[in-house]
């Protein structure tokens, strides 16, 4: 069959390992498969025999049935089309009826069993290796793309109700073969530098120890080191194996290109670029290579980066801290972990919290990285508590803690315009505009959070209520006055004309016809239409970023089904 791979073109930091595991399935039995990222005019002229969409979040909803609609007509029949992941599991009926697609295509949940796509045969997709090949086939970069990623457990106990994961894989299981799922990647793609664990609560794994022992066995024990083969070796390797591919050819040829530098020697040069010319006119370039070998061989590896990198894993959806304890640390810090990632996720669990980070700082763990949800059934002064306890225990304990606070969007939506009954949507875009000075990232220096955030709740609010223009270009407002005038006016409002001036501003303010402006708020929505037009000075450059946005919503991020 002629099979052809679909991801949405929405923007997203990992790979479709879904995708990724049909591509292996598919070649297994000798079927074609060409991958393609949003709409691709090459392959809008042919006719697949099967074709699949992959979603992931359900507020890309429209984007996916754009996407759907579109691809639909290049099946031979509409029933060769199979769509499925996140958004296909948390939402099929919505994709039966604007999609038009039967209920029996659109694949929930993992993909363990063929004959949902009618084929007849024992083969477990969901088990099967990731077939990094096919992210060749397309310009898109994945910023974590080149890792090993894999699971050792399925599924999570908590059933949490903010979180998908309960829908999308129900049971939790161990799934651990994470010796014979790297080896297969180095024997076949070659070695990856780290190694990205996407399980979802691997605190509840009953035997932890045998898991660490072989992740440490499969080279992610501490202090790990890594020694980068180079294309060379790998693709010679690749072709020693049988494997050919234009690709292949491009990465020999651009990594020779780059590699002649690197040459000392005048003679050993002579010889590299004589193999190299004679190149440009083989017939078969592999066999080409292969040929000459045992020539530029010697020469590679003289001259080739052999430093030793180090090397970390991830469990990048984070850790339980509430059955984080000394037993299961002193595991946990057998291994090259960095950062550990524990998510604090309600103010009640703020003891717990603590607890877990002075354990894990005990067992020799130096750097953390903290989910914080906030938008859900929290207030705003809970998130501010939360970001100060770890500016505290950074402190106290000397280490690095990076704060990631993820805006709650429910899994039942189809957009990001939910807001929590403890907050104004202006207190939302506030936040957003704060976080545009990393990524979203709160760093682990007081002198950040402190200026960003407020010293205390009175400023915290205070900055939540400011114009987002005043926010974003904090220096350029308080050095020409404009931030203490708003200040004074903002600080003679009672409560009740606060909570007024935050639905209105929560609305498009510049909308509003200026008539309607209640009396005693006008003065001070004059603020809320500045723009600033500047040219940005090197103070403000921090705060025009990158926004919230960016940042996946929590519940869903990298379950990647298909």
């Amino acid at each position: 069959m002629r099979v052809l791979l679909v991801e949405p073109n929405y923007k997203n930091k990992y790979p479709p390992m879904g995708l990724m595991k049909i591509s292996t399935y598919h070649k297994i039995l000798g079927d074609e498969v060409r991958f393609v990222k949003g709409f691709d005019n090459s392959v809008d002229d042919e006719v697949w025999d099967r074709i699949y969409i992959t979603t992931l979040f359900t507020f890309d909803f429209d984007l996916d049935i754009e996407t759907i609609n579109h691809y639909k007509f290049l099946v031979n029949d509409i029933n060769d089309l199979y769509i499925g992941g996140i958004m296909a599991s948390l939402m099929p009926e919505n994709i039966v009826k604007v999609a038009g697609i039967e209920r029996s295509h659109i694949l929930t949940g993992l993909f363990t069993d063929t004959s949902v796509v009618g084929d007849d045969n024992d083969i477990n997709v969901d088990e099967l290796p990731l077939d990094y090949d096919i992210l060749e086939q397309i310009n898109y970069k994945y910023p974590a793309g080149d890792n090993y990623f894999a699971y050792t457990t399925r599924g999570c106990p908590n059933h949490c109700s903010f979180c998908a994961v309960p829908i999308l894989e129900p049971h939790f299981h161990v799934t651990n073969n994470i010796i014979e799922q790297i080896r297969t990647i180095d024997e076949k793609y070659g070695p990856k530098q780290h190694l990205l664990l996407l399980d979802n609560n691997v605190l509840n794994t009953a035997d932890l120890k045998s898991l660490v022992d072989d992740l440490c066995t499969a080279g992610f024990g501490k202090g790990a080191k890594y020694v980068d083969p180079g294309a060379y070796n790998i693709v010679m390797m690749r072709y020693r194996n049988g494997d050919r591919g234009d690709f292949l050819d491009k990465k020999m040829n651009i990594y020779l290109e780059k590699f002649k530098k690197r040459i000392k020697s005048p003679e050993m040069l002579e010889v590299f670029l004589q193999i190299v010319i004679g190149a440009e006119d083989a017939e078969d370039y592999a066999q080409y290579m292969l040929d000459h070998d045992k020539d530029l061989s010697p020469i590679i590896e003289k001259y080739r980066n052999k430093s030793k990198k180090a090397r970390y894993l991830d469990f990048n959806q984070g850790v339980d801290g509430r059955k984080i304890n000394d037993e299961n640390m002193e595991q946990l810090a057998r291994l090259a972990i960095r950062p550990l990632r524990i998510a604090v996720d309600d103010i009640k669990l703020k003891d717990a919290y603590c607890r877990a980070v002075r354990t894990a700082h005990r067992h020799g763990i130096k750097e953390i990285s903290n989910y914080i949800l906030f938008n859900y059934k929290d207030k705003p002064e809970d998130l501010y508590e939360r970001l100060r306890i770890n500016i505290e225990l950074n402190k106290e304990l000397g280490i690095k803690i990076f704060s990631f606070p993820m805006k709650y969007s429910p899994i039942t939506e189809t957009d990001r315009a939910y807001i929590g009954k403890n907050w104004y949507k202006k207190y939302i875009r506030a936040i957003s505009a704060i976080l545009q000075v990393t990524k979203g990232v709160v760093a682990a220096g007081s002198d950040f959070f402190y200026k960003a955030f407020g010293n205390d709740l009175k400023e915290y609010f205070e900055l939540l209520a400011m114009p987002r223009e005043m926010i974003m270009f904090r220096s350029h407002f308080e050095e020409n006055g404009i931030t203490k005038k708003w200040k004074d006016l903002y600080g003679k409002l009672n409560d009740e004309q606060k909570d007024r001036l935050m639905t209105l501003v929560s609305l498009n303010v510049s909308e509003l016809k200026k008539e309607s402006w209640p009396d005693d708020l006008k003065d001070i929505l004059e603020f809320y239409l500045i723009k600033y037009s500047g040219k940005k000075k090197n103070s403000d450059e921090e705060y025009i970023q990158l926004s919230l946005m960016d940042i996946a919503d929590v519940g869903i991020e990298n379950k990647k089904i298909m």
